[in-house]
C-alpha cells in the first residue's frame, strides 16, 4: 500500500506469507509532484511496470496528473548502490521523475508486498478533490482549490535540533497529519494529532482548527487548538474526540509532519491555498517525514515516542527504519495489533481483531476464515502459493 491508503475490511487483505528467500531487498518510498498531462498517463502507466517488472518489483505506484508516488521492494545485489541500482536509474532518468523524493531502506528476508500494481488515479495522495474544478463538499468553498504542490508548500524543516526545536516550543502547533490508526502506535511528542481515519477528513478539521485564528491586531482573537499529546502521559483520552480546546494566544507558527513527507506537501499547499492563517504565521513540514527523521536522528536524542506504522508486511519500523516485531497486521482491517491485542478476546488470527470484529459482516468473516485456512495449508506445504502476480517474472529472481 501506498502511504496515505487507509486500512479497509472491504476487500480480502492479503496476508504475510513465508519468503523462500533471504535474498538482500531494497524498499524503495518515492513520490514527486509534477505536471503530467492527462492524455500521457496511460502510456506511462505502461513504460513504467514494464521497466519494474524487469527487476522482479513488487508494491503499489500511484500516477496521477500531479505526480508520482509509491513504495516497492526489489531484490539488489550487496555491491550494488545507487549509481547502478536499475530501478532508480529509471526514475531518475526520465524526464517527469527527475528530482523524485525517495527513502531507501532494506529487507533481508524477502520481499514485504505480494504483487505490483501500476494505478492511475485522480490524485496520488488523495486529499477528495477534483483536480479541474476543486469541487469538494468537505468545506465550504472548494477544498482544494488551487492546491498545487509544485507552486506553493510549506518550509521544509530537516530532521534533528531544528525539527526538535519547533517540538517544544510552546508557541508552536505540529500537527501530525496522519490518520488514527499511524498516530496509536507512535508520534512525536507535543504533536496535535486530528484523530482522522481518512486523510480526506483533514481538510475539514483544518478548517476549524484554523478557523480561531485571526490577525493578531484582532482583539477577539482566540485559537481554538486541538490539545497536544506528550505520548507515555496521561492525556491521551483528552483528544480522544478531536475536539479542539481554546485558548487566548495565536501560534507564531505552525509544522506539520507525516510518514515520508508526501502528505505534507499537499497539506501545505492546501493551507496555504486557502491562506487560512495570518501571513505573519508561518508554515513548516518535516523534511522526509517521520521515516527520514528515524533514518538520522539517533535513538537517545529523538523527540519520537512509539513506532512508525508503515504500509507494508514491516507494519512498523524503529529507529534506523529497523522493521519492528512489536505489531503484526490484522488481516480484517490492517491495523497493527500487539501481543496484548491477539491475547485479547477479540482477535482471531487472519481473521479480525478488537478494531473490526463488530464493524465486519458475517460474509467477509466466512471469507477471512476460509483464506486463513488456506494460508495454514501453505505454511504446511500442502497446496502451492496462495498469492501470486501471474505477470511476474520469477524465472530471474527464482522465487
Amino acid at each position: 500500500m501506498t502511504e496515505t491508503e487507509a486500512p479497509t475490511s472491504t476487500e480480502t487483505p492479503e496476508a504475510a506469507e513465508p519468503s523462500n528467500t533471504t535474498a538482500r531487498h531494497r524498499i524503495l518510498a518515492l513520490y514527486k509532484f509534477v505536471k503530467i498531462p492527462q492524455e500521457d498517463l496511460a502510456s506511462l502507466r505502461v513504460e513504467v511496470e514494464t521497466n519494474l517488472r524487469s527487476t522482479n518489483a513488487r508494491g503499489t505506484i500511484l500516477l496521477a496528473p500531479e505526480g508520482i508516488n509509491g513504495t516497492i521492494s526489489y531484490p539488489l545485489a550487496d555491491d550494488k548502490d545507487n549509481d547502478t541500482d536499475p530501478v532508480l536509474n529509471f526514475l531518475q532518468s526520465h524526464k517527469y521523475f527527475n528530482g523524485l523524493r525517495i527513502r531507501i531502506s532494506q529487507s533481508h528476508s524477502g520481499h514485504v508486498f505480494h504483487r505490483l500494481k501500476i494505478k492511475v488515479k485522480k490524485e496520488i495522495v488523495t486529499l477528495g478533490c477534483d483536480r479541474e474544478t476543486g469541487a469538494s463538499e468537505r468545506i465550504e468553498g472548494g477544498c482544494c482549490r488551487a492546491v498545487d504542490p509544485t507552486v506553493s508548500v510549506g518550509t521544509y524543516v530537516k530532521p534533528g535540533k531544528d525539527w526538535d526545536a519547533l517540538l517544544m516550543d510552546p508557541d508552536v502547533v505540529v500537527i501530525d497529519t496522519r490518520n488514527r490508526y499511524e498516530t496509536e502506535i507512535g508520534t512525536f511528542v507535543n504533536a496535535v494529532d486530528p484523530d482522522t481515519f481518512s486523510f480526506t477528513e483533514f481538510p475539514s478539521w483544518m478548517q476549524k482548527f484554523a478557523s480561531g485564528i485571526k490577525d493578531e491586531r484582532d482583539s477577539k482573537t482566540v485559537l481554538k487548538e486541538p490539545t497536544k499529546l506528550a505520548v507515555g502521559n496521561d492525556d491521551g483520552a483528552a483528544y480522544a474526540e478531536g475536539k479542539p480546546k481554546q485558548l487566548n494566544r495565536k501560534p507564531k507558527a505552525v509544522a506539520m509532519f507525516c510518514t515520508g513527507g508526501i502528505r505534507c506537501e499537499k497539506s501545505t499547499s492546501f493551507v496555504l491555498s486557502r491562506k487560512f492563517f495570518p501571513e505573519d504565521i508561518p508554515v513548516y513540514h518535516l523534511e522526509g517525514g517521520i521515516l527520514g527523521y528515524l533514518d538520522t536522528v539517533p535513538e537517545s536524542e529523538s523527540m519520537w515516542r512509539g513506532e512508525c506504522f508503515v504500509f507494508d508486511q514491516r507494519v512498523s519500523v524503529k529507529h534506523g527504519l529497523v522493521p519492528s516485531d512489536t505489531y503484526s497486521s490484522c488481516h480484517g482491517c490492517r491495523r497493527a495489533v500487539s501481543a496484548a491485542d491477539r491475547a485479547g478476546p477479540d482477535y482471531v488470527r487472519g481473521v479480525c481483531c478488537k478494531h473490526c470484529r463488530g464493524e465486519l459482516t458475517d460474509k467477509q468473516l466466512e471469507r477471512f476464515r476460509e483464506r486463513e485456512k488456506q494460508m495454514n495449508m501453505v505454511e504446511r506445504g500442502l497446496v502451492d502459493k496462495h498469492i501470486h502476480d501471474p505477470n511476474e517474472n520469477t524465472a530471474a529472481e527464482g522465487n
